[in-house]
């Protein structure tokens, strides 16, 4: 490992996806996840600009162009340029708030996902193309008409870190990732944002039907925490936050349908 100095950044050596070294390291302690392919690794947001692309035919398809070098609230920065794909292209699904439990949560796939340079600058962006599975999902009809309505902007990706630097003091940043690995990418919670879901229904972008729709497929899902909590261990070992999702948008979703 390099010396740390007063001023200069530390740059910490290359390690393994679940290694000793990844696992303990004390800059993440108290933030390793489980991630959807069992790998553990951490979970972060990213501003999104969204489009429709000329050539899809009329299918649910977008384009997400995810730009985003900013602080984020862990005051830390995603290099784009960093991105390493090919385990996310193994099984490219675009998630609710990365929830695996319930079809419910699968919105659509990735048709494409690559790093690219973004507009005149010329910086590296993590570039994906969505096709929404709103044939068969409802909660897709929603997410797909909230992302083109602009109502949501930003997705959330799980990745495990390969390669990063930590900030000297007085750094803008506490933590730089320069080589990360891409496993899960999601669209952020949408019952976090119940508003988002009011202003896409006034806006027209949300149809009344897709609410009812969807209310009446949450009523034939276990209804307490208890019992997601079991149906949650059925899939995939997850805890009971895919229990607490599901309530939080059938009360979300059920509030808007008695204004209506």
């Amino acid at each position: 490992m390099n010396n740390q100095t007063a001023n200069v950044p530390t740059c910490l050596p290359t390690v393994q996806p679940n290694s000793a070294n990844a696992l303990n390291a004390p800059e993440f302690s108290g933030r390793l996840l489980t991630l959807s392919n069992g790998q553990s690794g951490l979970r972060g947001s990213l501003r999104a600009q969204t489009r429709e692309p000329s050539e899809n035919n009329g299918r649910p398809i977008l384009d997400f162009l995810c730009s985003d070098e900013t602080l984020d609230r862990f005051d830390e920065i995603i290099v784009a340029s960093g991105w390493r794909l090919e385990n996310y292209q193994k099984n490219p699904v675009f998630q609710n708030a990365h929830q695996y439990g319930d079809i419910l949560f699968t919105l659509g796939r990735a048709l494409s996902t690559e790093v690219r340079p973004r507009g005149e600058d010329g910086k590296a962006a993590l570039f994906q193309r969505i096709e929404f599975a709103t044939d068969v999902n409802p909660l897709a009809r929603i997410a797909y008409g909230l992302y083109r309505g602009k109502f949501l902007n930003a997705v959330s990706v799980g990745f495990t870190p390969l390669r990063w630097e930590n900030g000297s003091p007085g750094a803008a940043f506490r933590r730089r990732y320069l080589e990360q690995e891409l496993l899960e990418v999601s669209a952020v919670s949408i019952p976090a944002n119940p508003r988002a879901l009011q202003l896409g229904l006034e806006s027209g972008v949300v149809e009344k039907g897709d609410l009812q729709e969807l209310a009446a497929m949450l009523r034939s899902i276990p209804a307490s925490v208890a019992q997601l909590r079991e149906k949650s261990r059925l899939f995939c070992g997850r805890t009971v936050a895919d229990g607490a999702e599901l309530l939080q948008l059938a009360h979300a979703v059920s509030r808007l349908l008695r204004r209506l």
